[in-house]
């Protein structure tokens, strides 16, 4: 009885307030910030999902993984105690992106107008009936794009964008700066291992069929008319009309989209959802906390508040400080990380940019570099496609640099970097003719051709096997994953052979140093 006081005091109790707390916090900030004041600029997908997934997994991290040590869970090293905290989060997250469903539709405002000139001021969360509603078909634009999905990036997505200007009752017309339009959009996909020929051939075939199907639309088949808000979405159809108007406000543009559910069945079961959600996944954290044993050391510990003993999370804050041997490493993953909430704080998919967004950035394409913009041989190296890309490449320089620095030092682990990641945007260009290129992954190769330098040279201190395991997981199955599709193996390829040979100047031109170092 006694050990099941202690759980709920010191493990549920505390859960169930650091959840509340975060749902409550987190929507309501969400709904003044975002809603009323309308000062949160960042893109729905973000607000609805990303930035909860965060917002949950912080004190998770931070606070909580002090209390699920107190019981004595099954896993080898942090395994079992990562999954109470896992647990733990789905069991937020899942009703707090509920409630940002929810808080929409309650933030909704449907307004029955007569002509379109009534919309003055629409806020995001604005829906409009409108009886007479007119467009001018003949002036419609037209943006395609493409995003990958998938956890390799398995699948290619179409998109077609019409933007469809809706005028009043004179047909007036502002060719210049028009306000008010209607969006309309087609999808579909294919598998990204399809060779390029095959891409443009279902890239072609989904074009005729969106002509087809824009051309018998029926504007007036809608409920309401619903303000589009911040997202890839909107980015896609004003894309669609500065083809037809270069000049426009972007900020005044106000999109339209036809919503076929009725306005009073916006919320569904929406509340239902975020309480039974909640409310599952706090049962079943609550009969996880029970079933192990309390380990009466951790809780001595932990009342004594002192530190973890095995504290991974302060191993992982201390790697990220530039500090001793892997002072460059640190530099690297830091300036990779920066660039990337740099990238989802200025707009762009956190899960997929598509290529011209990301070629606007300063990633790598043969046309461009040709053209005078040298620039993006490096930039590029810094830019990536998405969350899972640049986390496998964030490991991919983990797992590298921090065992080739020791060796080589500081500002050669840098040159042979930087070097080595340039010799892979060369071989892109040079390979692909209309491949836009961005990522890490080309320097990490680079590395990897170090490795195999040092391997040859054996100045290894002892990292030998490392390497093999790194050369072949890593490198062998991202190599793979690129023959498959998708992934631009001439920059891995490229950047591999770069590293070699200058992992093998630096070895042979500072050849006692590196030795005496290594015999240390």
């Amino acid at each position: 009885m006694n050990d099941i006081k202690i759980k709920l005091r010191h493990i549920y109790i505390p859960y169930l307030l650091i959840a509340i707390g975060t749902i409550s916090i987190y929507s309501t900030l969400r709904w003044l910030l975002d809603f009323k004041l309308e000062i949160l600029n960042l893109k729905q997908m973000a607000l609805d999902y990303w930035i909860p997934i965060v917002f949950a997994f912080t004190p998770m991290i931070i606070w909580f993984r002090k209390n699920v040590r107190i019981l004595n869970v099954n896993g080898k090293n942090e395994n079992g105690y990562f999954l109470y905290q896992f647990i733990a989060v789905i069991s937020i997250v899942i009703p707090t992106i509920i409630a940002q469903e929810y808080l929409k539709a309650s933030a909704s405002e449907l307004h029955q107008i007569e002509n379109i000139s009534e919309i003055s001021e629409a806020k995001k969360t604005d829906c409009f009936k409108i009886a007479d509603i007119k467009v001018i078909k003949q002036y419609a634009c037209l943006h395609r794009t493409s995003r990958t999905s998938g956890r390799h990036n398995d699948r290619l997505n179409f998109t077609n964008y019409f933007i469809v200007p809706i005028v009043d009752k004179t047909f007036n017309l502002d060719e210049t700066n028009h306000q008010f339009w209607y969006g309309i959009k087609f999808t579909d996909g294919m598998s990204n291992h399809a060779n390029d020929s095959e891409k443009d051939k279902r890239w072609k075939e989904f074009y005729n069929e969106s002509i087809k199907d824009f051309e018998a639309y029926n504007y007036l088949d809608y409920e309401y008319l619903k303000v589009l808000g911040n997202s890839d979405d909107k980015d896609g159809y004003i894309s669609a009309i500065t083809n037809r108007q270069p000049n426009i406000g972007k900020s005044e543009v106000i999109i339209l989209e036809p919503q076929k559910e009725k306005f009073v069945d916006r919320f569904g079961n929406k509340l239902t959802w975020i309480f039974g959600s909640f409310g599952i996944g706090a049962f079943i954290f609550l009969i996880m906390s029970l079933i192990p044993t309390v380990n009466k050391t951790e809780l001595k510990r932990y009342l004594n508040k002192k530190p973890l003993k095995d504290d991974e999370l302060k191993d992982i804050v201390k790697f990220l400080i530039p500090r001793g041997e892997h002072f460059t490493t640190a530099i690297l993953v830091d300036l990779n990380l920066i660039v990337f909430v740099l990238m989802i704080f200025s707009g762009l998919n956190i899960i997929s940019p598509t290529p011209l967004e990301l070629l606007d950035l300063g990633a790598n394409r043969r046309l461009e570099v040709l053209t005078g913009e040298y620039w993006r041989l490096f930039t590029s190296m810094f830019l990536h496609g998405g969350l899972m890309h640049i986390l496998m490449n964030l490991f991919g320089i983990g797992a590298t640099c921090a065992l080739i620095e020791p060796i080589l030092g500081r500002w050669k682990t840098l040159i042979a970097y930087l070097v080595s990641g340039i010799g892979a945007s060369l071989v892109s260009i040079y390979w692909h003719e209309n491949t836009i290129s961005v990522g890490a992954s080309g320097a990490i190769f680079g590395m990897m051709g170090v490795m195999i330098a040092l391997l040859v040279t054996k100045p290894d201190r002892g990292f030998s096997g490392l390497y093999y395991i790194i050369l072949g997981l890593y490198g062998g199955v991202s190599l793979l994953f690129g023959f498959l599709g998708g992934i631009d193996n001439a920059a891995h390829l490229g950047g591999l052979l770069s590293g070699f040979v200058i992992g093998l100047l630096i070895i042979l031109s500072d050849w006692k140093g590196i030795t005496q170092a290594n015999n240390v």
